[in-house]
């Protein structure tokens, strides 16, 4: 019985051998390779909320931001945010394309859900610097056209 003991620890110690021995081969071939490659395809960036405090200093602070307007014609002409565009969702998914990757966007809708749902659209196609604003349109206490 004690024998049967020694040979599983046995087994055991040669087991772990084999295997640091291969972790430690492929560190090594690793380093040797050299390669820089990354997977920066594969990244996905994440879109921030802000409260319309944090959105009105971005704004302020960033000359280029782009404003969009998530809601319908509608209600973009009751009254948006100065320099906002109007984007439905459909047509952001279709230009997306035409927007400048290095840019700051801002976006925003009826709630938090509308704009939401297109700021994922936008980080998810490799999107930096995507805000929304916190509540939406009815929170904004500044200005509005």
């Amino acid at each position: 019985m004690l024998k049967v003991f020694i040979f599983k620890k046995r087994t055991l110690y040669i087991a772990l051998a084999v295997l640091l021995t291969l972790i430690l081969s492929i560190a090594i071939w690793m380093k040797m390779s050299g390669s820089d490659e990354t997977f920066s395809e594969t990244i996905k960036y994440a879109y921030k909320k802000v409260s319309p405090e944090q959105a009105k200093i971005l704004i302020e602070k960033n000359e280029g931001v782009v404003i969009l307007d998530v809601r319908d014609e509608k209600d973009y002409a009751h009254g948006h945010l100065p320099q906002a565009t109007l984007i439905t969702y459909r047509d952001l998914k279709r230009s997306l394309a035409d927007f400048d990757r290095e840019k700051i966007y801002m976006l925003y809708g009826e709630n938090d859900r509308d704009s939401a749902k297109a700021a994922q659209i936008m980080a998810n196609n490799g999107f930096p610097r995507v805000y929304i604003l916190k509540g939406g349109i009815d929170k904004w206490p500044y200005e509005i056209e």
